[in-house]
C-alpha cells in the first residue's frame, strides 16, 4: 500500500484567518493605538482651541471618541489605508494622517474639514 503525502490546510487556514482579522485595522502608516487629546483645530485658516474631544484607537480595530461638551461617548470600528484612517461609526469620517511624531499628530477630516491637532495621552 502506498501513503499519499497529505498535506494540512487548517495551520494555513488559521494563519490567515488570525493574520488577515488582525491586519485588517493595522494598515496604518504610524502607529495611533492609544488615547488622542485634541488641542485645537483649524477651520478655514482660523485656529480654534478646543480640547473637549478625545479619540482612543484600541489594537483591537475600535476607536472610542469621547466629547465633553455636548457630551458623547460612541465607539466604532476603524481601519486603515496608509495616511488615511476610516471610522465606520453613525456619522463616518476619514481622517488623513498630515503630520505624526509618536505624541503629536494633525490629521485632515475628509468629511468634514478642518485640521485637528491631537496629543497623545499617557
Amino acid at each position: 500500500m502506498k501513503i499519499k503525502p497529505t498535506f494540512s490546510y487548517f495551520p494555513i487556514a488559521c494563519a490567515a484567518l488570525f493574520g488577515f482579522s488582525h491586519s485588517a485595522y493595522a494598515e496604518c502608516a504610524e502607529d495611533i493605538t492609544g488615547k488622542w487629546q485634541l488641542s485645537h483645530v483649524v477651520i478655514q485658516g482660523h485656529k480654534v482651541d478646543d480640547d473637549t474631544q478625545s479619540w482612543e484607537f484600541m489594537s483591537n480595530g475600535t476607536v472610542r471618541f469621547l466629547k465633553t461638551r455636548p457630551v458623547i461617548d460612541a465607539s466604532a470600528e476603524y481601519n486603515c489605508e496608509g495616511v488615511v484612517i476610516y471610522m465606520k461609526g453613525r456619522i463616518p469620517d476619514r481622517l488623513k494622517i498630515l503630520e505624526f511624531d509618536g505624541t503629536t499628530m494633525a490629521w485632515e477630516s475628509l468629511e468634514h474639514g478642518g485640521v485637528f491637532h491631537v496629543k497623545k495621552m499617557p
